[in-house]
């Protein structure tokens, strides 16, 4: 074999076919070829199973019991855990109307049956390699980024549903960093990131965040969300942040320093800020588009009290 091609051990492919015949000639291929292989029979066993472990590639074939190919990855490509794991769909229909499902619902790849063996290690090491090359996560927090985001906005929008992109951002935050240096300045990006993540878990089935950088996450969900998601990441941040301040400025309220334009002032505790646009009022073509309309409410935010959010132009407070 060629030693370029030789996997790392600790890449893992998860195989989902309810054929035993196929998994087990899959298998022997691919941990033959080095790669580290677990097995799903069904739609809803792949979901949990990628949930647990995590694999770094998915074989799906597209007919199983209960739930097909295309629906399970659909439900991995709608969870912030899984979304960035490249999907090559098997399938022995590869009519066009058959291709573009997949696609729509998130492959990557796909393979006829019956397979030729090679192909399918060479789109399987393709794959492997496209993805180590995407930066489809946040270094710092873990959290999908622009990549997954912007995907994931396509798929939201070939959607009928509604649902609503907020855009959240940290107030004072480069006075902070300025005063206390990158590493606490880190801390309060992962503080904003796990309450973020915590507040938005909390009762969602298909919510999404991700980390667009520095001090911008994105949030993707359903409107009847909103304010409950809102109210929650800005009060509990607005809470344990204060945690990551020197006692002599948290009983000030402010630190001192200069800002953008080299003028000496105070800033105040740093607070987040939440803008967002919901596709009930306005159809968006692109990602794009939606994500400036977001972001012009994000600044509208930012330039209210603190504790402040709004949606489609309409703002409220949540502390």
């Amino acid at each position: 074999m060629d030693s370029s091609r030789i996997p790392t051990p600790r890449q893992i492919i998860l195989i989902a076919d309810d054929d035993e015949a196929i998994c087990q000639v899959l298998s022997l291929l691919l941990i033959d070829s080095g790669y580290a292989v677990e097995s799903a029979t069904d739609g809803g066993t792949l979901i949990d199973r990628a949930q647990q472990i995590m694999p770094d590639l998915l074989l799906i074939d597209v007919m199983m019991p209960d739930m097909d190919g295309y629906e399970a990855l659909r439900q991995l490509r709608n969870d912030t855990r899984t979304a960035h794991i490249p999907a090559i769909m098997i399938t022995a229909r590869a009519e066009p109307i058959d291709l573009v499902h997949g696609f729509d619902s998130g492959a990557d790849d796909y393979v006829t049956k019956p397979f030729n063996s090679n192909e399918l290690l060479a789109r399987v090491n393709n794959q492997l390699r496209r993805a180590t090359r995407r930066p489809v996560r946040s270094p710092l927090t873990g959290l999908a980024g622009n990549i997954l985001i912007t995907e994931e906005l396509r798929f939201r929008l070939r959607r009928p549903e509604h649902f609503v992109l907020l855009y959240a951002d940290l107030n004072n935050f480069k006075a902070f960093n300025d005063t206390y240096g990158f590493a606490r300045g880190d801390q309060v990006i992962r503080l904003a990131s796990e309450v973020i993540v915590s507040s938005v878990t909390h009762g969602g089935q298909r919510d999404f965040v991700g980390h667009i950088g520095g001090d911008d996450f994105a949030i993707i969900t359903v409107p009847d969300r909103i304010a409950t998601i809102c109210q929650r990441v800005l009060a509990e941040f607005g809470q344990r942040v204060r945690e990551l301040y020197d006692a002599a400025d948290l009983a000030r309220g402010y630190i001192a320093g200069f800002d953008r334009h080299d003028t000496y002032r105070q800033f105040p505790i740093t607070t987040l800020a939440i803008g967002g646009v919901t596709n009930r009022q306005e159809q968006f073509a692109d990602p794009e588009a939606l994500g400036r309309r977001a972001a012009e409410m994000k600044q509208i935010a930012k330039s209210l009290p603190p504790g402040s959010y709004v949606i489609d132009g309409v703002s409220a407070h949540a502390l």
